[in-house]
């Protein structure tokens, strides 16, 4: 039996950056900062979890650790297309690997497919795989073009 396909959600960088370009939208997780006398990390929290107890009655929780909402790269991507114009996607490559495109929806002018604006990492192998290189495409969009 073969694990479970989960979604993945952007990391905690990109999440920071989608709440300063105003990402506002229902999610289910959330990234929380736990505090320790050596250091501090980042995990992902379902926010029923947080908030609620089995009986489904409301916990008396602390949200002080709550740092920002945590979209799959899905609804980031869906988030970008429709309030920015930007269409982001993956795709493979025998010689590169992985690499993303992003294409402006915005502009009048039509792409031919080798004159789409494409992404690709600062190394010549490509991104070892489409979630990496989705997370790429919207860390860029969020950085360079919003």
């Amino acid at each position: 039996m073969t694990d479970m396909i989960t979604e993945d959600h952007v990391s905690i960088e990109t999440a920071k950056l989608l709440a300063q370009k105003g990402f506002n939208e229902s999610c289910d997780y959330c990234y929380v900062e736990e505090i320790s006398s050596d250091n501090s990390s980042f995990h992902l929290s379902n926010i029923n979890d947080l908030l609620y107890n089995e009986e489904n009655d409301l916990k008396n929780v602390d949200l002080s650790g709550w740092v920002c909402l945590a979209p799959t790269l899905q609804m980031a991507m869906k988030w970008l297309r429709n309030v920015h114009g930007l269409h982001c996607n993956s795709d493979y490559d025998f010689v590169l690997g992985w690499y993303c495109q992003i294409t402006s929806l915005n502009e009048t002018v039509e792409y031919d497919y080798e004159e789409m604006k494409h992404y690709h990492p600062d190394k010549d192998s490509g991104f070892s795989s489409p979630e990496e290189a989705c997370e790429a495409a919207i860390k860029y969009c969020l950085e360079n073009l919003i």
